[in-house]
């Protein structure tokens, strides 16, 4: 669940920005000067802020309840960053204000600079939001947003005094974000992959129905994880450059890390056909905070939707012998024959007294739907707290209807998993 602590320290950034500019305003500034350059400083400190959510570091995923979360702030901060910046371009005067001198000023095209990444900035934002380009097709060119942020430092450090005073309260913050959104910046496309990568090699590539689990070995040591936690897996060699987001399936006390990948698309289908073992493979991780244990309530209902199933097998697959929680597991599939490890969770439940099995196959008109819930649970259904990974329109339906029945937000959990 997004956490507000990240969200309200980026608001109150942006109030601190506000009011340092709107309190100090230059006697030589109009109203027109003042809003285009306080439009302009919030579009930079919001690029700033996507520039640090990028770093992937552990203390944000805190801040805003997982990286998936993270990467929503990320992407809605970017087009606001684009919708503040031509709103900001539009206020400027068109014409250079008196005092400032068109020699300096052509010496250092402020505006032309600024130009170049607003028309950059507008173009990565169409591409980042359109969901026909593949990820592979946009993974590179979303990576023309560094070279944007340097254009706008660039831009508005040389802007004439009377658009930006450097030692004014406002300014200083700016120059201040400027040194930490760099360090960023150069953290995010140097020294991340660095500290992160952990080394492994492919020892078995498993075809399961519609799904292809890949088993790893440690080259050094095992990645700690928490069940229900993902990675990032980046396949060596020609044409596997790009890394993909997937979640670990495996339990943390095995000697082998396991990831079970949908087929979807082109690169998952190679996965499935090209892929052998000894090859080598680096993952980055863990992250993610989808987290049954941090529950309130130990009566829980978990909800898994095809592939959706992998947090909770870790889950599972990790669960001591004298687990005391009431966990009701409805896991949804098309058919049979697509319930990846419905033979290994019904072992698991017929071993666990605190564990009930629901299986749903739509195939044969059989939804995990809250009506069938409120059939099957004992109890009300606000009594429960509900942990649920699956297609983005069954979680959204689900959350709506649990929502009609009077089960508060905070006591469902997703997992936003959508990088895009």
């Amino acid at each position: 669940m997004l956490r507000l602590q990240g969200i309200n320290a980026i608001i109150a950034l942006i109030a601190v920005f506000a009011l340092l500019h709107l309190a100090f305003v230059p006697d030589a500034h109009t109203f027109r000067t003042t809003i285009s350059t306080l439009l302009g400083g919030i579009a930079f400190l919001l690029m700033t802020c996507s520039v640090i959510l990028a770093t992937r570091l552990e203390v944000f995923e805190e801040m805003f309840g997982g990286l998936d979360r993270m990467y929503q702030v990320h992407r809605v901060a970017g087009t606001f960053t684009a919708v503040f910046a031509l709103v900001h371009f539009f206020f400027i005067p068109k014409e250079l204000p008196a005092g400032v001198d068109p020699v300096a000023n052509s010496t250092f095209p402020s505006a032309q600079i600024g130009m170049a990444a607003m028309v950059l900035l507008v173009i990565g934002l169409f591409v980042a939001l359109n969901r026909k380009i593949s990820y592979s097709r946009w993974r590179n060119p979303h990576k023309v947003m560094a070279l944007v942020y340097i254009l706008v430092i660039g831009h508005f450090m040389n802007a004439p005094g009377i658009f930006f005073e450097r030692f004014s309260a406002s300014g200083i913050l700016l120059i201040l974000a400027t040194l930490v959104g760099t360090v960023a910046l150069i953290y995010t496309a140097f020294g991340m992959n660095k500290r992160t990568a952990q080394h492994y090699t492919i020892e078995a590539v498993n075809a399961l129905e519609r799904a292809t689990e890949v088993v790893l070995k440690p080259v050094g040591d095992m990645l700690k994880f928490k069940p229900g936690q993902f990675a990032f897996v980046e396949i060596q060699g020609k044409g596997w450059s790009e890394p993909h987001p997937f979640t670990i399936s495996s339990a943390p006390g095995e000697d082998r890390l396991r990831f079970t990948m949908k087929v979807l698309g082109d690169w998952t289908r190679k996965v499935r056909e090209e892929l052998q073992p000894g090859g080598e493979v680096i993952v980055r991780g863990p992250y993610g905070r989808f987290d049954a244990s941090k529950a309130e309530s130990k009566k829980q209902v978990w909800i898994a939707g095809g592939i959706g199933l992998t947090p909770f097998l870790s889950k599972l697959r990790a669960m001591d012998a004298d687990d005391d929680r009431d966990i009701h597991f409805a896991y949804a599939a098309r058919n049979k024959e697509e319930a990846i490890f419905l033979e290994e969770l019904q072992a698991i439940a017929a071993e666990r007294d605190n564990l009930t099995l629901y299986y749903f196959f739509s195939e044969d008109g059989d939804f995990a739907r809250v009506d069938a819930a409120k059939e099957r649970l004992p109890g009300a259904l606000t009594d429960y707290e509900y942990l649920i990974c699956g297609p983005k329109p069954m979680v959204e339906g689900l959350m709506k209807d649990l929502k009609k029945e009077g089960v508060k937000r905070k006591a469902m959990h997703v997992e936003a998993f959508e990088f895009r």
